[in-house]
Formats: C-alpha cells, sequence, structure tokens
C-alpha cells in the first residue's frame, strides 16, 4: 500500500516512463488507427514490459489509452465500436491486464515461499495457487485461478522466473516480450533497409 508522497510520485514517473515507451513502440511500429486492435496492443504492452513485481498490477487501461491518444489524437476510447465500425479493442485490452496483474499477484504469492518449498512445475503451482485462494477463502480468485485448465500456475511461474533473473541481473523475457520486441526491430530494420538506396 502506497502511503507516502514519494512512493506516490515514484509510481507516477514510472508510469510516465511506461507510457513514453508505449508511445514509442506503437511509433516505431507504425501502426495505423485501424490496427489498433487486441493483439497489436497486447504486443505493445508486452514490448514495454519490466520484470518487477507490480508492473502489471500498476499498468492501468488509463496508461494504454493515453499513449494512443498521443499517437492518435483524434482517437477516442469511448464505446463499443471504432469510427470505423469495428470493435473496440480496450474491453479486450482491460481483460488482458487484469489477467495479467492476476498472474503477477499469483508469482508475489509463490515468491513469499521460501526457495525449497516453491512448486516447481505449473500443474503444482496451478494445486498450490488454488490451494492458498481456497484457505483464504477468496472463491473469486480460486474460480478464476481455475479457469482454462488452471492455466495459472504456469503463468504465474513464468513471472516469478523474469523477476528472480531481473533481481539476479540475468536476462529472461516473457515469449510474448520476445515476439513483440522482434517485431518492433523487424519493422524498423525494414524501413532502414527502405531508406538506403
Amino acid at each position: 500500500m502506497m502511503n507516502t508522497s514519494k512512493e506516490i510520485a515514484a509510481l507516477e514517473s514510472v508510469l510516465a516512463k511506461t507510457v513514453d515507451a508505449l508511445v514509442a513502440y506503437l511509433t516505431d511500429c507504425r501502426f495505423s488507427e485501424s490496427q489498433l486492435n487486441v493483439g497489436n496492443l497486447v504486443m505493445a504492452v508486452e514490448a514495454v514490459y519490466e520484470p518487477h513485481p507490480r508492473f502489471w498490477r500498476d499498468l492501468s487501461l488509463t496508461c494504454v489509452a493515453d499513449a494512443i491518444a498521443r499517437v492518435f489524437p483524434d482517437w477516442k476510447p469511448n464505446g463499443r465500436q471504432t469510427p470505423h465500425g469495428g470493435k473496440s479493442p480496450m474491453r479486450d485490452i482491460e481483460k488482458v491486464l487484469e489477467l495479467y496483474a492476476f498472474d503477477e499477484a499469483n508469482a508475489e504469492m509463490l515468491l513469499s515461499l521460501p526457495k525449497h518449498k516453491r512448486p516447481e512445475d505449473r500443474t503444482s503451482a496451478a494445486d498450490w495457487i488454488c490451494a492458498e485462494y481456497r484457505r483464504k477463502g477468496q472463491t473469486t480468485e480460486l474460480l478464476f485461478a481455475q479457469m482454462d485448465g488452471k492455466r495459472c500456475g504456469e503463468a504465474a511461474l513464468e513471472v516469478l522466473r523474469c523477476v528472480e533473473n531481473a533481481r539476479g541481473g540475468k536476462p529472461f523475457e516473457r515469449i510474448g516480450t520476445a515476439i513483440a520486441r522482434w517485431y518492433r526491430e523487424s519493422v524498423m530494420k525494414q524501413r532502414t533497409e527502405k531508406s538506403v538506396p
């Protein structure tokens, strides 16, 4: 829980840098407004992912909307339809951010365990996470953890590895982050090759 002006200012600074990074990604990838679909927006948030324990829980839909509005000043995040008649991706990206935040919270629970007591595979991690929610009486979280064949175990372990490796100075990227960064590099390389006579 944040309770000091310094902590709030630090969070605001981190979020501002994240919005700047989202703007840079959308710009570098040369997305047009008609390409603002959930897949491209997920790539954008994956590309700016930083492996620290609260990244996904602090990243809000407002940050994503702010970045989009900076790149596309006439863009409006309201309603279920885009100006071109398509479905607005904002509700879907909000669901993705909620899922990533849930995975991160589960990873934090695993991080609280001594290393020798942590589950090592996705099934045992999912079972442990579900048992914790059951023990705490958190039915909503338990039901969410049990969705999609208990995917929560694998996702929590991935976040856990990212955070632990970052703390140890070792690189480790989420698959989505690696793909998003590769895409950006490919677009920029292609642009550079086209500009060379």
